[in-house]
């Protein structure tokens, strides 16, 4: 099993980050043959997206979506801006090809300033996962409050929850199968 993180930020995220670290950490404690990466926006070039094929891309963009093609599951992570996710992140899902994605899993992370954004998460990002008929853990995992020290998180109980997240992704994506359930949106 491929599990990919993209930290969806275009700035170094060190919270953001370290929550989708714990989370693949939670990954491979469920099972310990997955395979992990992580892309981070804030050290990859992406054109914008604006139709062209894949392999019209700069070499950044199509290294990115060649890992996201070959991933079986993903934990996409976000800071959250004005009640949603960031551009950059916005823009890699604009580039992805339908049936890159189609039938994976994903967990879908966020950290914000407040609680207030936490529903910014479900209402954008978690329709875009559906257009993709994307499985997705029910819930998101979100934190506004918590303490990143050389790259882990302080807190036990952040920390266990992200960990949990990522054990939760494993199991889902081993019932779904790769399977692409319900209709099409087109």
């Amino acid at each position: 099993m491929q599990i990919l993180g993209i930290c969806g930020s275009s700035a170094s995220s060190r919270r953001t980050r370290a929550l989708i670290e714990s989370a693949l950490n939670g990954s491979l404690l469920e099972d310990q043959a997955a395979a992990i990466d992580v892309v981070d926006l804030s050290q990859q070039v992406l054109e914008f997206c604006d139709g062209r094929m894949v392999e019209e891309y700069n070499r950044d963009t199509q290294q990115v979506l060649g890992k996201i093609k070959n991933a079986d599951a993903f934990l996409f992570g976000s800071p959250m801006y004005r009640g949603t996710i960031t551009g950059a992140l916005k823009n890699l899902i604009d580039l992805i090809p339908d049936d890159y994605i189609k039938g994976k899993t994903a967990g879908l992370a966020a950290t914000g300033g407040s609680d207030h954004h936490y529903l910014g998460v479900d209402l954008g990002f978690r329709t875009a996962m559906a257009f993709f008929r994307v499985h997705t853990i029910p819930g998101v995992l979100y934190h506004s409050n918590f303490t990143v020290e050389e790259g882990r998180i302080v807190e036990d109980k952040v920390r266990n929850q992200a960990e949990q997240f990522g054990r939760d992704l494993v199991q889902l994506t081993k019932m779904t199968s790769g399977k692409v359930l319900g209709p099409s949106l087109y």
